[in-house]
């Protein structure tokens, strides 16, 4: 294989592509040979800077797609974080490092989804790419290339399509930096192969997808902007509900209080000449008090009884 004039280079860019669970943030994590990358599943590409075998390193983990799932069925913005991840690496990525495990079969459905997400890039990105395999350690005693021959045509058609470019990693084995120092040398050759030029996605497709990552991103404010519109609506109409209900509440308040003012002077009602005609009656004034009213009734019928005993004496 003629790798033409392989140079060493102090500075390599890298983009970590594959399915979900791959192995992903642990080969960034053994690449930069520190704990960089997290574990858990990102929805964002994760850009991390590092040193190397004397090299300066900076490695993008894409987010990555459901290995059973074809391009036509992974979400539209997954899609485009997997396109403007070579953009995250100016002027872009010297290699394309496809990321499979391998103690898991290669089937059919995970060739069509590698295929699919590659050419989301075009054409040209299949210069740049490797593959690499994690879980070497699975392996055991089997070789990689015996492995790839075992597992049938799928895995075989990638590794070709890739121009038989591969490296097995240990991701257990942290201490042996002899696989990260084949693997740069590896990115090196590939450089050498694409005459010493990085991979640079072509500008009509970049451009495409920041328009429709723009207009999702409008799509997404103008719903955000409408649902805060209707919870401000709503809460406008549940003050004015409780005003109401404050008002009706002072309202009935003030009822209830003129209620019990009318209610505890009975004789509110009556004016000057019922009192007048009272008096002249002989009747008690409303406005004294229990006992002083019965007093007067006491007095006037004590009268009244004595007069009636002088008109029968006198008629006897």
């Amino acid at each position: 294989m003629d790798f033409g004039d392989t140079r060493y280079l102090s500075e390599l860019r890298i983009v970590l592509l594959g399915s979900k669970r791959a192995g992903k943030s642990s080969a960034g994590n053994s690449i930069l040979g520190r704990e960089e990358f997290d574990l858990k599943r990102s929805a964002q590409c994760v850009r991390r800077h590092g040193e190397a075998a004397d090299r300066h390193l900076t490695v993008i983990e894409a987010p990555g797609w459901w290995r059973t799932y074809t391009v036509e069925q992974s979400p539209e913005l997954l899609k485009q974080e997997i396109v403007l991840s070579v953009s995250l690496c100016p002027p872009g990525p010297h290699a394309v490092l496809l990321i499979i495990r391998v103690d898991n079969t290669f089937k059919e459905t995970y060739r069509k989804a590698f295929q699919g997400h590659l050419e989301l890039f075009g054409e040209r990105v299949w210069s740049h790419a490797i593959v690499l395999f994690t879980y070497g350690d699975s392996l055991s005693d089997t070789s990689i290339e015996q492995y790839i021959e075992s597992e049938g045509q799928d895995l075989r058609w990638l590794v070709d399509r890739c121009g038989n470019r591969y490296h097995v990693l240990n991701n257990k084995n942290r201490r042996d930096h002899t696989q990260i120092k084949e693997l740069l040398e590896k990115i090196e050759e590939t450089v050498a192969q694409n005459k010493g030029c990085h991979f640079e996605i072509d500008g009509r497709i970049l451009q495409e997808m920041k328009k429709r990552r723009r207009e999702v991103e409008e799509r997404a404010n103008e719903r955000m902007r409408r649902m805060q519109k209707q919870r401000d609506d709503i809460r406008s109409q549940m003050m004015r509900r409780a005003d109401k209900s404050n008002t009706w509440s002072l309202g009935s308040s003030a009822y209830s209080t003129g209620a019990a003012s009318r209610s505890y002077s009975p004789f509110s009602f009556v004016d000057g000449s019922d009192l007048e005609r009272c008096k002249s009656m002989e009747v008690p004034s409303p406005f004294m008090s229990g006992d002083e009213r019965s007093d007067t009734m006491f007095v006037r019928s004590s009268a009244y009884s004595s007069n009636m005993s002088e008109a029968d004496e006198d008629s006897s």
